[in-house]
């Protein structure tokens, strides 16, 4: 089943990990997109068109780059606070053909207005825009194509004309019908105009923008064109801009030292993930002191905001283990530098190195489990979740004391989860790699649920290093059980064949060792439409299952009734309790045994926004085991407490989960309950425990 939702990892990531994920927005001068290519110069070539020819009594009129701008403006909400982010070029070309001086008369070549060469207040977003959502790299032009006035009017006396201009918008290969109002003159041999449009991004193919968390941005824009185009018999339009002398910024404030204070930063959080090779780098490289010089107002920004290092968790919860984050001091250095001009102190050329790590123990690789063959996605989407079905050949029960993932394609190799699948749901896991072509399967949580495996043997992520179980414990196998191996291939425009491995560590007496259980609490989601949309076919709940089984390849979406047994709820009674935009479930599960909890994870997709798990919510001894206040998809992470939390029976866990509509733009409204896609949702926890053994 074609999927792409994360799971549910229950063995942490102990690596310090600055990724900047894909999938970022427009970013006012107070947020830099997150999700950026790798540096590649911008060319300035400007674009060409096919000029106009002179008709009778006409003078073409051709675009001066030099003294023309186009300029997209768009509204955001960041934390809270309105901006208005303006991105502007001068890469445009065309031709108008005027009879006499009157501008309402002009006919239009096709007008191509370079969007390789946007630029705002800030290199970082600039690259995030261009690489991810304009995909200029491949598409560097939008096209007004078959365009010509209407609705023009111009007053006798006046040298202004007042007019319309409607034809084709063509972004990427997609053609979208447009309209631009606005006025232009036509004096001494220059014609000059200024017309405005009202785009819609969604229709355009190229948002909205949500990055959860931090910033999303209306589905309004307005595009300005501002041209000056010249008498085109003594003016051939430029072939570059005529770009003028870049000032380096420096300033006159005093600058924290790039290598005694920012470089020594860098390296520790950020250069393991976005050096060369590595999955971060085809989003932004810090290879050397220019990378960071470059980008220096995005680093400010999103480590200031606390968007970066990744660490989600708030303090209300118990302090757990291989925290994440800049202190104070560090995050104003990183401002203060950048603000300062991000002066350098070392070459250009100066590697920044990835920190030396403290030696491990490397599990043996008893078991090694390597993909079969290659697999390479198709690049029809970004972030493609392939989930392969391994046998370690366990012909008795055994108990795994630890493991070490071996990447293959570090380029695209996102992160990583490692299911057990039970022998008694192996042929349905058989079935689904049967059913799909090429090595693997695509999926999401089918993972582990559609194939009964919830037992999570571990994960990783780039920064991980080989994990240990410690001593003395170790994770159940049963004789013939399989493992499913679930890789999310993060492809932005970089397709590379990956052949990875999984080494197992497998007990010699597993009868010695105490076995650690993961145990999944699952909890219902029931988000209606609200009540302006009910009308709408999707927002009956039938009729959306049976449109989620379809997506799902014919499947049964009967979990989203499934899951409200446990919890004893009904569909209706906890869609009662929801406006339409936002919607929360609470589940509370028994504790079964005298036990330690080790390690907590929650999930949830897209939508949503908090998610809480606690110990004996309500009671003297409440216990946070994991809040995330502000949900990020794209940060899914297990966390171990630092000292285990002793739970016994008669006391309880509940999770909270929490979901917002206005987190994504839907075109279509519908209603939102328990399933499989990345455009349902789900309230899911696992909980890993060590149980007390007897006196």
């Amino acid at each position: 089943m074609a999927g792409s939702l994360r799971a549910h990892p229950w063995w942490s990531v102990a690596g310090v990990c600055v990724v900047l994920v894909a999938g970022a927005a427009f970013f006012a001068r107070d947020l830099i997109g997150l999700a950026l290519t790798a540096d590649e110069p911008i060319d300035y070539t400007l674009p060409k068109v096919l000029p106009l020819q002179a008709g009778p009594g006409e003078t073409i009129y051709r675009i001066d780059a030099n003294r023309s701008k186009v300029t997209v403006s768009v509204n955001e909400v960041l934390a809270g606070v309105d901006n208005e982010v303006h991105l502007s070029t001068q890469g445009v070309a065309g031709d108008f053909g005027v009879t006499g001086n009157d501008a309402s008369t002009a006919r239009l070549s096709e007008i191509a207005v370079s969007v390789h060469q946007l630029e705002s207040d800030n290199a970082l977003r600039d690259k995030m825009l261009q690489h991810q959502y304009l995909e200029s790299h491949d598409h560097q032009t939008v096209n007004l194509v078959d365009a010509e006035v209407v609705d023009h009017e111009q007053a006798p006396g006046s040298a202004e004309a007042e007019f319309a201009i409607e034809g084709d918008l063509i972004v990427k290969t997609e053609r979208h019908p447009v309209r631009f109002e606005g006025t232009a003159t036509v004096t001494d041999g220059t014609l000059t105009a200024e017309v405005t449009g009202q785009l819609k991004m969604s229709e355009l193919g190229v948002g909205p923008i949500t990055k959860v968390g931090l910033v999303q941005t209306s589905d309004d824009i307005e595009v300005t064109l501002d041209l000056v185009a010249i008498d085109g018999e003594d003016f051939t339009p430029p072939t570059g801009l005529s770009l003028a002398s870049v000032d380096a910024g420096a300033g006159d404030s005093p600058s924290p030292s790039f290598s005694g204070e920012i470089q020594p930063i860098l390296e520790a959080n950020c250069v393991s993930c976005h050096r060369t090779g590595a999955v971060g780098a085809q989003m932004v490289t810090l290879d050397n002191a220019s990378d960071a010089a470059e980008v220096a107002d995005g680093l400010a920004v999103v480590t200031g905001s606390g968007y970066m290092p990744p660490w989600p968790p708030s303090e209300e919860g118990i302090p757990l283990q291989h925290t994440r984050g800049l202190d104070d001091s560090e995050i104003e250095l990183i401002a203060s530098w950048a603000s300062a001009g991000a002066q350098l102190d070392v070459p250009g050329t100066t590697k920044l190195a990835e920190p030396d790590q403290p030696e491990v123990k490397v599990p043996d690789a008893d078991v090694e489990l390597r993909l079969p063959e290659p697999y390479v996605g198709d690049g029809s989407k970004a972030n493609d979740y392939r989930c392969f079905l391994l046998d370690p050949g366990f012909t008795e029960d055994t108990m795994i004391t630890g493991y070490e993932f071996v990447p293959d394609a570090r380029e695209v190799v996102h992160h990583v989860l490692v299911y057990r699948v039970p022998e008694d749901r192996v042929a349905a896991a058989e079935h689904k790699d049967d059913s799909d072509p090429g090595p693997g399967y695509g999926c999401g949580d089918s993972a582990g649920m559609s194939t009964g495996g919830s037992g999570l043997v571990g994960g990783w992520v780039p920064g991980q290093r080989p994990r240990d179980f410690g001593e003395g414990v170790g994770l159940p196998m049963g004789a013939g059980d399989r493992v499913v191996v679930q890789i999310h291939y993060h492809y932005e425009g970089l397709l590379r064949p990956d052949q990875s491995t999984m080494n197992l560590e497998v007990a010699d007496d597993p009868s010695e060792l105490r076995a650690l259980f993961p145990r999944s609490l699952i909890g219902p989601v029931e988000l209606p439409c609200p009540a302006e949309d009910r009308d709408e076919p999707l927002c009956d709940r039938e009729a959306a299952r049976e449109a989620a089984s379809a997506r799902a390849g014919g499947g049964d979406a009967g979990m989203a009734n499934a899951t409200h047994m446990p919890c004893g709820t009904t569909p209706s009674a906890l869609a009662a309790l929801s406006d339409g935009h936002t919607a929360t479930t609470e589940c509370t599960f028994p504790v079964r045994r005298e036990t330690e909890i080790v390690d907590v994870l929650g999930h949830m997709h897209e939508i949503g926004s908090e998610f809480r798990m606690t110990l004996n919510k309500g009671r003297p001894d409440e216990t946070v085991l994991l809040h995330i206040p502000v949900w990020n998809f794209s940060w899914q992470l297990n966390y171990q407490p630092v000292d285990p939390v002793a739970a016994s029976p008669g006391d309880d866990i509940t999770i909270e989960c929490t979901w917002d509509r206005g987190l994504r733009f839907d075109p279509e409204p519908r209603y939102i309950f328990f399933a499989e896609g990345t455009e349902d949702e789900m309230c899911f926890a696992t909980v890993t425990e060590l149980p007390v053994l007897d006196p």
